[in-house]
């Protein structure tokens, strides 16, 4: 069925949180694109990185490719690296790689109004780009694709405080009641749904944090129209999709990184740890990719398309260099000596994809090319 969201995609993407509204304003104004957290965090199968972010293993890793690292100096760089992922914030039990390669996308057909309603959600919502932020748009098709429609009628529970959460969902039709209950001093909820703390309608999401956690859910969420369409997202097929992309990617990225002259001294295990560790991201024709004067954050690397640097002088912009290759490099000058970009480096005019990797992880991985980047500086 076509999506019925009032004011259309650019009318969803506020987020309200359900377990942070007063219990004592239950007449708060009908939510459209809020996102409600329902689910209480309990993380599961996780490990914790820098400043105790949690990351979802990847599913592809052995003992067997850390045989050869020379035991001190690869120790270093693994306690420095330990925790580290490609994104934050996503905890999942461990997959194997079997899994991951035998999985079967689901795909549930949909009108394109439907799926650009869909993405305009995910893109809208900070929690769901917490989450698929980092996708291209082939995973992001996928995790579209995996979202079912179920339809709800009046006074149905579509989840309930307690149970355990295994999916999350969006509404494309009707509205929702959500309420929170207080247990008693036993720890018990003694079949009440409690107060009432927000009401949501097309467009809303909530329960997503079930998709990164094994936890109950903190609140009830209930029917109020005479019948509600939502679509829904389950756990299994987010893991797995994420998985793959995750997989897809590292195999893409370890094959030509290590034909990368640059790398050429960094063991398997640590350009497996740099293929996972790199975003990639689309530029526009003409746009900056960094700029002259601004703090660094960033080591770029060309994946694909042209980009060039230019310097401001008192004459005006010159262009100073042209990147075209795939694995050329720019921006270590501002990491290597912690001092302002020294150049503008802007995407060509049919724009370029860019990998790029943090300071931090610049630090800790790339250790062992630093002395040879700063002598091509010098």
């Amino acid at each position: 069925p076509r999506p019925r969201w009032p004011g259309g995609p650019a009318a969803m993407g506020s987020e309200a949180s359900c377990c942070a509204a007063s219990p004592t304003s239950p007449d708060k104004a009908q939510g459209r694109g809020d996102s409600v957290a329902v689910d209480e965090p309990q993380v599961i199968s996780t490990e914790r990185g820098a400043g105790g972010q949690r990351h979802m293993r990847h599913p592809s890793r052995s003992g067997d490719e850390d045989e050869n690292m020379d035991a001190a100096e690869d120790q270093r760089r693994l306690d420095n690296m330990k925790g580290k992922s490609r994104r934050a914030g996503v905890a999942a039990p461990a997959i194997s790689a079997t899994e991951v390669k035998d999985y079967v996308k689901p795909v549930y057909a949909k009108i394109p109004e439907t799926v650009q309603a869909l993405k305009a959600v995910i893109k809208g919502s900070d929690k769901l780009q917490v989450l698929f932020g980092h996708l291209d748009q082939a995973a992001l098709d996928d995790i579209v694709n995996a979202f079912q429609e179920t339809s709800r009628r009046r006074g149905e529970h579509v989840i309930t405080q307690g149970d355990e959460g295994d999916c999350l969902y969006i509404i494309n039709e009707g509205t929702v009641d959500v309420f929170v209950a207080r247990p008693d001093a036993q720890g018990k909820l003694n079949g009440s749904k409690g107060t009432k703390v927000v009401s949501l309608s097309s467009g809303a999401l909530f329960g997503e944090l079930a998709l990164m956690y094994s936890a109950p859910r903190a609140a009830t969420v209930c029917i109020t129209s005479d019948v509600s369409r939502l679509w829904r997202l389950d756990r299994e097929p987010f893991k797995m999709l994420l998985a793959q992309q995750s997989q897809n990617q590292y195999e893409m990225y370890e094959g030509w990184l290590s034909e990368v002259a640059i790398l050429s001294c960094l063991n398997k295990y640590e350009l497996s740890r740099l293929s996972e560790l790199l975003e990639s991201t689309l530029y526009d024709p003409d746009e900056p990719i960094i700029t002259q004067g601004e703090p660094g954050d960033k080591f770029y690397m060309l994946e694909d398309g042209v980009c060039a640097a230019y310097i401001q002088g008192p004459r005006g912009e010159r262009k100073v260099k042209e990147y075209t290759m795939r694995g050329q490099y720019f921006g270590e000058i501002a990491l290597l000596n912690n001092e302002p970009r020294k150049a503008t480096v802007r995407a060509g005019e049919k724009g370029a994809l860019v990998l790029s990797v943090s300071a931090d992880d610049f630090a800790n991985l790339l250790g062992p090319i630093q002395e040879m980047l700063k002598k091509d500086i010098g």
